[in-house]
């Protein structure tokens, strides 16, 4: 089974919640399939590394893996003619593809991981969301 995990480059630390998702997807023994943007994907590949956990293969788009924490396999996905938003994109679409399932680590707000979730759900690929809690307090009334 393979697993794309994937979330926001906002996030600072994994939830105890996350933590949980992840001692599963170990637990399980699934295959991970994760980016190599700063947030969420640095904090669950240094995660999987500090359990030496060592099923996991790093996507990055072009040539050039930005953070690979446990040292995992890679795997390039050509992103020639595009850049910005759209050169990301190419390596979590072709993880969206190979993966059976995903587990998302979501601010509510990153439309990187708002973009995994709806292509996983085209696929009628099971997706779960953890959404981080916000630091901001609001100060609406309810009522």
């Amino acid at each position: 089974m393979k697993i794309f995990i994937g979330g926001s480059k906002t996030l600072k630390v994994l939830s105890p919640c996350m933590i949980r998702a992840l001692e599963q997807v170990c637990k399980n023994g699934y295959e991970v399939l994760i980016g190599d943007c700063f947030g969420a994907d640095r904090l669950v590949q240094e995660y999987l590394a500090s359990r030496g956990y060592d099923k996991v293969t790093v996507y990055a788009s072009g040539t050039r893996v930005r953070n690979n924490a446990g040292g995992f396999r890679a795997v390039m996905i050509g992103a020639n003619g595009v850049n910005g938003f759209a050169f990301y994109r190419q390596k979590d679409i072709a993880m969206s593809l190979a993966a059976d399932h995903a587990l998302m680590f979501w601010d509510g707000v990153s439309k990187g991981t708002q973009c995994n979730i709806e292509d996983m759900e085209r696929q009628e690929k099971f997706v779960a969301v953890i959404v981080a809690a916000s630091k901001k307090p609001t100060r609406e009334r309810v009522g």
